[in-house]
């Protein structure tokens, strides 16, 4: 199966994400392949999420497009940075394969706090440069739709990509 990104439009008033609806709900698709990770409470987290995310990506997507696992690197990489950041615990990552063209990475942690987001302007309050906090803006703009749910841990974020089988 060879994957790759399917275009996007984008909303252009779209300038704060606030998530968008999933392609499927969970209950009604079971996934093609499923597979999860609990990553270590440490800095090491993220680039092994990365790392973790390529290696199943090559697996499900025999020659697949590098952009697909590209991207999912990327915003695996914002969300598992935002959990340890942000969040409590250890993050657990769970990628899921629906229906063969969706791609869906969910990144839980054991935090109950909703998650926060901020604007488009790369300048805080002050007129200062701001060089954080743009995790979940990358998410939006590069994800088909993304999202948080709670769960009996804490809360998970997720995002879905479409692909091509």
């Amino acid at each position: 199966m060879m994957c790759s990104l399917v275009p996007l439009s984008r909303r252009p008033d779209d300038d704060v994400p606030h998530g968008r609806p999933p392609a499927t709900a969970d209950a009604d698709v079971p996934p093609v392949h499923r597979s999860c990770w609990a990553l270590p409470a440490d800095a090491s987290s993220t680039c092994l999420a990365r790392r973790f995310v390529r290696a199943e990506l090559g697996d499900w997507c025999a020659d697949g497009d590098r952009e697909v696992t590209e991207v999912a690197e990327l915003l695996v990489s914002e969300l598992v940075a935002n959990a340890m950041r942000h969040g409590r615990g250890a993050p657990l990552l769970t990628l899921l394969l629906l229906r063969d063209d969706i791609l869906r990475c969910e990144v839980e942690d054991e935090a109950r706090v909703p998650v926060r987001t901020r604007g488009t302007s790369p300048h805080d309050q002050t007129g200062h440069c701001d060089e954080g906090g743009r995790g979940l803006l990358i998410v939006d703009t590069l994800s088909r739709a993304w999202g948080v749910r709670p769960t009996p841990r804490g809360k998970a974020v997720w995002f879905e990509l479409p692909v091509y089988p």
